[in-house]
């Protein structure tokens, strides 16, 4: 005898879905939303974390106030183009330190390092997204570009990458 066919809106005319299926789409680059795209309308800085869910607004503000908290280190809002949008950009000096970004809803840290800050930095003692930012890391040797997620321990990580590349502009400065 053959059993009724599954009634509409029921669980079981549904095949449920395993977690070793498949993996769940990857967000790429065109579907990520810019947070702020339009070059005429510059956000305040407090807007990049009103932007935010409010854990990772406290992360965001954390990392702001440990950078203005170093000596000659100046906050900015610059535009990087319509792809990235506005970022929060710190100056150390003059020289360019790192910059602060909304991507994908949620903060990351964009910190370039030249070769002797790069040598400097202990990657190994590093949590595992510092040690992803490293392995993902583009540019070249002599100045390697790092996208540091600040959620997390990334916050941790980011914060003694920045020490150290302030540590070589000090020593290298005449």
């Amino acid at each position: 005898m053959k059993s009724p066919p599954p009634e509409k809106g029921s669980s079981a005319a549904k095949p449920r879905r395993r977690s070793n299926d498949s993996p769940a789409p990857v967000a790429t680059r065109a579907d990520l939303k810019v947070a702020f795209p339009k070059k005429n309308r510059p956000p305040s800085a407090a807007a990049f974390t009103a932007h935010l869910p409010l854990a990772l607004g406290k992360r965001l503000e954390l990392a702001r106030s440990f950078l203005l908290r170093q000596k000659d280190v100046k906050e900015d809002i610059y535009f990087y183009g319509p792809k990235t949008g506005w970022a929060l950009r710190y100056l150390s000096k003059e020289q360019p330190l790192c910059a602060l970004l909304l991507h994908g809803g949620a903060p990351v840290a964009i910190v370039a390092l030249p070769a002797a800050a790069a040598a400097a930095v202990n990657w190994k003692t590093l949590s595992p997204a510092g040690q992803l930012a490293h392995k993902n890391a583009h540019g070249s040797p002599a100045l390697l570009w790092l996208d540091i997620p600040l959620a997390g321990a990334g916050a941790a990580d980011f914060k003694a990458i920045v020490r150290v590349k302030l540590a070589a502009q000090a020593a290298s400065a005449p």
